[in-house]
């Protein structure tokens, strides 16, 4: 398998991370990931497109080999900016953008914010959940409040080694190769 280049990036100060396959000068693709997922998500579709584009993958704030931002929300907006932070610094438009669940929503509002940059967009599973019921505003600050100290308090899963990790991740992921589960432990 052909390993991407690694290259980082600032948005707002935060050192995040991105992968590049192919070869620079063929149109540009940008492949956004999930929520809780990285940028090496995509290498199986990046292996199958990068002898037509050149693929950018970035790892999302808090996710992959990007930074952490202490204080952030990693709400929507802030995860818009930093695509659009990597799309300026990459001087690289119009572009097509593949997003995947928080990926796609992230696509879908970029290219509505900069319709003029985005040549193509694909979402897949893009659109989040309905709103089941309108809360008051006070109740969602304090919903979202209590969440963020029950996700302050979690502790992460520890393995022993990297091979009961990929033994765990492929009994989660049974449609993986080893190789793959490996790759995304």
């Amino acid at each position: 398998m052909s390993e991407p280049e690694s290259r980082y990036y600032y948005s707002q100060r935060l050192k995040l991370h991105f992968a590049v396959w192919g070869d620079e000068g063929k149109p540009p693709l940008i492949l956004i990931h999930g929520g809780r997922d990285h940028c090496r998500n995509w290498d199986r579709v990046a292996l199958a497109l990068n002898d037509r584009y050149t693929i950018y993958a970035p790892d999302l704030r808090g996710h992959g080999d990007s930074g952490w931002a202490l204080g952030s929300m990693y709400s929507l907006p802030e995860f818009v900016l930093d695509v659009a932070t990597l799309v300026a610094e990459l001087g690289e438009d119009p572009l097509t953008i593949i997003g995947h669940s928080l990926g796609g929503a992230i696509a879908l509002q970029y290219a509505g914010t900069f319709p003029d940059r985005v040549l193509k967009v694909v979402a897949i599973e893009g659109l989040g959940p309905p709103m089941i019921e309108h809360q008051p505003a006070h109740l969602r600050m304090r919903h979202w409040i209590d969440h963020m100290h029950e996700m302050e308090r979690r502790q992460p899963r520890r393995y022993a080694s990297v091979e009961d990790a990929t033994h765990r991740m492929l009994e989660a992921n049974p449609h993986l190769t080893a190789e793959m589960a490996h790759r995304l432990t």
